[in-house]
């Protein structure tokens, strides 16, 4: 059974990379283009207006989407009762920012964004609809199909948005984008799976998953405002331009730092709650993931840090390199984001989500208050609180990953201190050119990094570098 549910997790980890970096490599490319047909305000407006829409998205799901791929029985009478409960909030949510879109648009002082957040907030219903087929095939580790119905979504939605672009209409291809990609999702999951739900609803069952999912909504809620205030407060202390580019910035970071953490966690959650009460087995399955993200995400994101200017400039134009301060600033944050994922759903798969509940008041009022310090000393003091809370939440959830899985904070510097203080030093040397006046390409940097990187690691024998090697391996086999 282990070695069977190993082949699936192996096949599973294959689709969700393909899923992952196909899908976000053609948003990064629609995203390329539309740097340079729309200004970095447009991109600000949305940024401002998506916390109402993440949050509002955070009641729809109602963190029964993780109830439902952790409990081992689920069935089609949970997965009714929870897709008609989703409808509903969703409507209920979407009325309320209807409703809003005046006030909120006038906090900012920008008319532009009431019939912005009016139109956008329909998503709301679509993912609504969404939410419960995307778990389904989760739970199931049928990725493959998943993986085909976000490609091609992202490929459609994002030619929608540079036509839109293309011929003027501004931030409303943004808004194109989005909708259109979920309008498609809907589409395609019916064709591939064939689905409907059941016409009922169990209110023992809705019970049931409530205790499980009600923490883990309480601490999304949580963790979904805070992460996202920034938004809030960017837009209403500086200005769009300045959160135009803090959006690009925390785009490219998302995708270098959070895109192979994401994958192993959207793979491992489902086996970490199917090996929960095999204790040494979870134990050593999470460490040996923590080294490999730690292995492939921490040079990466060193790297970016050396080259982050000329990369933007390259990348985006130079309209944009006023982001590349705020991008550097978030890769540092990165490198403890990266693995802090891991630990927090390694103990929601043992079923203490309400203790992450009960932390994350105290995980996101750190936050919160490091943001309302770091606002009154510009943009880089901002995103440098965001910074220091990553670290506070990182150690936190190495806490509760040894309170209750029984993983500490010394086993988890073991995992990944190696990588970590590898890729600090060639990091150093690299930069110590520059102050010896030696000018080099920022893709020759990359690349003398990378190769010794590499070379080193091979060198000190590291144990990651064989576990990523069997990796891929198994992938190729696969």
């Amino acid at each position: 059974m282990a070695e069977n549910l190993g082949n699936k997790a192996i096949k599973g980890t294959i689709w969700a990379s393909v899923d992952r970096l196909g899908s976000m490599g053609l948003q990064f490319a629609v995203n390329l283009i539309l740097a340079r047909l729309l200004v970095p305000a447009d991109f600000g407006a949305i940024g401002m207006i998506m916390i109402f829409i993440l949050v509002s998205q955070v009641f729809v799901d109602g963190g029964f989407s993780s109830a439902l791929i952790q409990r081992k029985d689920a069935d089609q009478t949970d997965f009714s009762t929870i897709f008609f409960w989703n409808i509903c909030v969703g409507a209920i949510f979407y009325l309320l920012i209807f409703i809003s879109a005046p006030m909120i648009a006038a906090y900012y002082s920008m008319p532009v964004l009431q019939p912005v957040l009016r139109v956008l907030g329909s998503i709301l219903i679509l993912n609504a609809i969404i939410s419960i087929q995307t778990t389904r095939l989760q739970k199931s580790l049928s990725f493959a199909s998943l993986a085909a119905i976000d490609i091609i979504s992202s490929l459609l939605g994002g030619a929608t948005a540079v036509a839109m672009a293309f011929y003027g209409l501004g931030i409303w291809s943004l808004v194109g984008m989005m909708l259109s990609m979920n309008a498609i999702k809907i589409i395609m999951f019916y064709c591939v799976t064939g689905w409907l739900p059941s016409p009922e609803f169990s209110r023992q069952a809705f019970r049931r998953l409530f205790n499980f999912g009600g923490y883990l909504f309480c601490a999304n809620l949580l963790q979904t405002v805070c992460q996202n205030v920034q938004g809030i407060i960017i837009g209403k202390r500086f200005s769009a331009s300045q959160m135009g580019y803090y959006s690009q910035a925390d785009k490219l970071n998302s995708i270098s730092g959070y895109t192979l953490p994401q994958i192993i966690v959207q793979v491992m959650y489902p086996v970490y709650s199917r090996i929960q009460d095999n204790r040494p087995l979870l134990i050593s399955t999470m460490l040996m993931n923590l080294r490999v993200i730690a292995f492939v995400i921490f040079p990466l994101l060193f790297i970016l840090i050396l080259v982050a200017e000329p990369l933007i400039g390259f990348l985006y134009g130079e309209a944009w390199l006023p982001a590349a301060p705020y991008f550097r600033i978030l890769c540092v944050g990165s490198v403890f984001m990266c693995l802090t994922n891991i630990n927090y759903y390694g103990v929601a798969a043992v079923g203490h989500s309400r203790d992450l509940f009960l932390w994350s008041f105290y995980k996101w009022g750190v936050l919160l208050a490091l943001l309302l310090i770091g606002m009154n000393f510009g943009m880089n003091a901002l995103i440098w609180s965001i910074v220091a809370s990553n670290v506070n939440i990182f150690l936190t959830n190495a806490f509760l990953s040894r309170k209750w899985v029984g993983i500490g904070i010394f086993a988890i510097a073991r995992a990944v201190l190696p990588a970590g203080l590898l890729s600090t030093a060639l990091l150093c040397a690299l930069m110590s050119l520059s102050w010896l006046g030696i000018s080099l390409h920022w893709a020759i940097q990359a690349a003398i990094f990378a190769t010794l990187y590499i070379a080193g690691a091979c060198t000190l024998r590291l144990r990651a570098v064989n576990e990523a090697l069997d990796m891929m391996r198994r992938l190729k086999s696969a």
